[in-house]
């Protein structure tokens, strides 16, 4: 059990706009349930602006799903950080926004005099918010990771199990040429040479093959600047932070945060955004 909690799990990234769709279907959902439902005894509860006040915890509960999904994460970005981010830690994560939850939602009450604000009504609403979305928030999470497990599975070359690597085409071999920002540092290599190029700050890490062996050459440049000067169509650009040569991928391992690409000559392995994961997938087979 502790070992599937410690497993790797995507880290979501929502934008903005879609944060907030989300936070408003959540929060319409809530307040059609106490609306429509009345759960936690709101059916014998009376007032003149019952439903009214109501709908405010459906307000309550998207305010609560925008902090949780959005905001604390950007006020946060040393928590959540995909490479460290796990099943047991997304579990966590979706109840502790339970907790917020209950906690606006004694603030909420004790404004509009439904309820009082106190630490004992805080922990009774954080405890309503905690039951009604516990199998929720492990099932839904469970059910996921199977999913993607089962979309990223592990690939291998086309054809023969025992080639090499993935032919993606048979071009003419010819020199690439990786200008630096200042236009007198550069690599000049043989394109089948090149097996990756990963990004950091302002500077690119070239890593290729030079008499059988890995070099590294450092470059000062970004990617992308460095992408528009490579027309060969093995290239992809894979990661915000790395363009790979496909030919010379080994294999392709898998998990659910996605697909690593891993090279001869090196135990680096290079992440895949599941935004570019089709294109690998045409690429390989799943082994």
């Amino acid at each position: 059990m502790f070992s599937f909690l410690r497993q790797p799990y995507p880290l979501s990234e929502l934008t903005l706009s879609k944060s907030l769709l989300h936070s408003v279907l959540f929060g319409a959902i809530i307040a059609f349930t106490l609306i429509v439902f009345q759960p936690f005894g709101s059916y014998n509860w009376h007032h003149p602006s019952k439903n009214p006040i109501l709908a405010g915890y459906g307000v309550v509960a998207a305010v609560s799903v925008f902090l949780n999904f959005y905001a604390f994460r950007r006020m946060l970005p040393w928590l959540f950080r995909e490479p460290a981010w796990s099943v047991g830690k997304e579990i966590v994560w979706n109840l502790a926004h339970f907790g917020t939850g209950g906690f606006l939602c004694t603030v909420y009450g004790s404004l509009a005099g439904v309820m009082p604000f106190s630490l004992d009504q805080i922990l009774y609403m954080s405890f309503i918010a905690f039951l009604m979305g516990l199998v929720p928030a492990i099932l839904l999470v469970m059910i996921n990771y199977v999913y993607l497990l089962q979309k990223y599975r592990p690939l291998e070359p086309t054809g023969k199990k025992e080639a090499p690597a993935p032919e993606v085409s048979r071009p003419e071999e010819n020199d690439l040429t990786l200008l630096a920002e200042n236009g007198k540092d550069s690599l000049r290599l043989l394109a089948r040479d090149l097996l990756f190029i990963e990004a950091s700050d302002n500077y690119c890490t070239v890593f290729h093959v030079e008499d059988g062996k890995l070099q590294k050459a450092l470059l000062r440049s970004s990617l992308s600047r460095l992408e528009n000067q490579i027309t060969h169509p093995a290239m992809l650009r894979c990661h915000r932070s790395y363009l790979v040569n496909l030919n010379r991928v080994q294999t392709v391992s898998g998990n659910a945060q996605g697909y690593k690409l891993h090279f001869e000559g090196t135990d680096q392995l290079v992440p895949v955004a599941r935004s570019y994961s089709g294109r690998v997938r045409e690429t390989f087979v799943a082994v």
